[in-house]
């Protein structure tokens, strides 16, 4: 005897492992934690914007994105404590670095486990760089 399914519905729907569904993310983009003057808004000719050290709570993937009036760079550096004092392997680069008014971005995905994360975002050009289209992204996935 071949046992009969008594609902109609497909198992897979109520299956977690096979869902495909939402994932929990954090969008930093506008927290005033990001350094002390929060978000960047813009960067001195031959400046530096440097995030504080930020906690990455059990995400697992990082997404930065940015655009400048000036060429420059973004990097993304992980660490294995809390504190940022240990490095986990090179900063992460923005393929191509930060072209004047081109939208730019550096992703992390690799699921190597780190505790917390800074980035940073250099102006290489002769005068002060406006920064608009700033994202940053943490996901679970």
């Amino acid at each position: 005897m071949v046992a009969q399914i008594a609902a109609s519905e497909l198992a897979s729907q109520y299956f977690e492992p096979a869902a495909q569904g939402p994932t929990l993310q954090a969008d930093l983009s506008a927290w005033a934690g990001l350094a002390a003057g929060g978000a960047p808004v813009s960067i001195l000719a031959a400046g530096t914007y440097q995030s504080n050290v930020i906690q990455n709570n059990g995400f697992r993937s990082i997404g930065i994105g940015v655009k400048s009036t000036q060429a420059g760079a973004l990097t993304i550096q992980r660490f294995l404590d809390r504190a940022g004092t240990v490095p986990i392997g090179a900063p992460v680069v923005a393929a191509g670095g930060l072209l004047a008014n081109t939208s730019n971005w550096a992703t992390v995905n690799d699921n190597l486990p780190f505790a917390s994360f800074s980035f940073s975002i250099t102006n290489t050009g002769g005068s002060t760089a406006t920064i608009s289209n700033f994202a940053c992204l943490l996901s679970a996935l």
